[in-house]
């Protein structure tokens, strides 16, 4: 393996884990901070989130004046500061300005991972490298969570030395990634061109695609509340089992991609709806389980093939903006997706339903999903998905 590849598989170990690694720890934090409203204690969470929408912006445009290099070194300089030292604050408002910080970081560096491997790679081989980047991304945040737990167990603030790798990957990086992310020849020849259009057809895509399915991570527990029987230890595991599944996904998008071409946007939507219908209608543990793997790697195949073909969509020109355009809209997504469900009672007078929610999802992955599958049968139609990898 290059060291190029080393760099863009280290730095792809951050990115989810930046938000989902302290998750358990919210009721320990909460008890350390016993005057704080809990719902600005759940903040630890989502405020990076929310700072990653508008960092992964500013990203798209300092590349446009500064060296990629000199992005990612400030975002990992500002994550690894984050990271760490918001464990050891005393104050819950330092506290939150350090995870803003963290989240801060992860927007800048995020789009940088993505189009570095448009920079390098091409071809087969650049789609290998996104599914891999991708997989790596989210076996850490399998993994991560429960480890922050155990280590955390008896002081939440010891669990957030786990960030401690932030600043590792940053030496890393610096020293394995070359100075600029192109030859100057050809960063001269490399115009600024405008975002395409159809990178805000993909945006749409990502944005739509997590409004619906991020309700496993808000109402899971509440969903298994509505099963008798079933143990708790499927809504404790059920999402790093879905998370498994992307991860899963992201080992052969490129294997899949290559051999289904454009049957993989079907594909997963398909697997998304089924999955959500078997998770909502099953009253078996394993079943829910089941269902929890395939929205996981339905949902994995979703977002590498919208990454993929953003990164593809500009052709020769840098890609950083377009994925950071991309990126961001996930995390609007993320955002709104529990007050999109938390409306719909209110909109159309009827009264809050978790097993409706889920249902609901199912039905739109695979409305999609069938949908996307007669544009591909249809003659006339062929073109509607893009080909241009057969």
């Amino acid at each position: 393996m290059d060291r190029k590849k080393a760099a863009i598989f280290a730095l792809s170990l951050l990115t989810i884990m930046s938000t989902d690694t302290v998750a358990p720890l919210v009721k320990q934090i909460s008890t350390s901070f016993p005057n704080i409203d809990l719902a600005l204690i759940k903040q630890t969470i989502t405020l990076p989130s929310l700072m990653m929408i508008f960092f992964g912006l500013i990203a798209g445009q300092l590349v446009r004046v500064i060296p990629k290099k000199t992005v990612l070194f400030i975002g990992l300089a500002l994550y690894s500061v984050g990271g760490m030292a918001a464990g050891w604050s005393q104050n819950f408002s330092s506290h939150l300005m350090l995870r803003a910080m963290l989240g801060a970081g992860t927007g800048l560096i995020s789009p940088v991972i993505t189009s570095l491997i448009a920079d390098y790679y091409q071809g087969k081989e650049r789609a290998d490298l996104v599914g891999y980047s991708f997989a790596l991304s989210h076996f850490t945040a399998v993994v991560t969570p429960p480890l922050a737990a155990y280590i955390g167990a008896q002081n939440w603030r010891t669990a957030f030395w786990i960030y401690l790798i932030a600043p590792l990957v940053m030496i890393f990086a610096m020293l394995a990634l070359p100075g600029v992310s192109r030859s100057h020849k050809e960063e001269k020849q490399v115009k600024k061109e405008p975002i395409p259009s159809m990178v805000f057809a993909y945006s749409a895509a990502a944005l739509l695609t997590m409004v619906f399915f991020f309700i496993i991570l808000t109402d899971l527990p509440y969903l298994i509340e509505t099963k008798p029987g079933i143990s708790q230890f499927v809504s404790a595991f059920g999402l790093s089992i879905s998370t498994f599944g992307s991860t899963l996904a992201g080992l052969v998008f490129s294997r899949i991609f290559r051999y289904l071409k454009r049957w993989t946007v079907p594909l997963g939507l398909l697997l998304c709806g089924a999955g959500f219908w078997i998770a909502t209608t099953s009253m078996a543990g394993m079943l829910v389980m089941s269902g929890l793997l395939c929205i996981g790697t339905g949902i994995g195949l979703i977002i590498a093939l919208i990454m993929l073909e953003t990164t593809n969509s500009v052709g020769e020109n840098d890609s950083t903006a377009a994925i950071a355009l991309v990126n961001s809209a996930f995390s609007v997504g993320i955002f709104l997706s529990p007050f999109f469900f938390a409306g719909l009672p209110k909109i159309f007078h009827f009264e809050e339903n978790v097993l409706f929610n889920f249902q609901l999802s199912g039905m739109v992955f695979s409305i999609c999903g069938l949908g996307a599958l007669i544009l591909i049968l249809l003659p006339k139609k062929r073109q509607a998905i893009p080909t241009r990898y057969e």
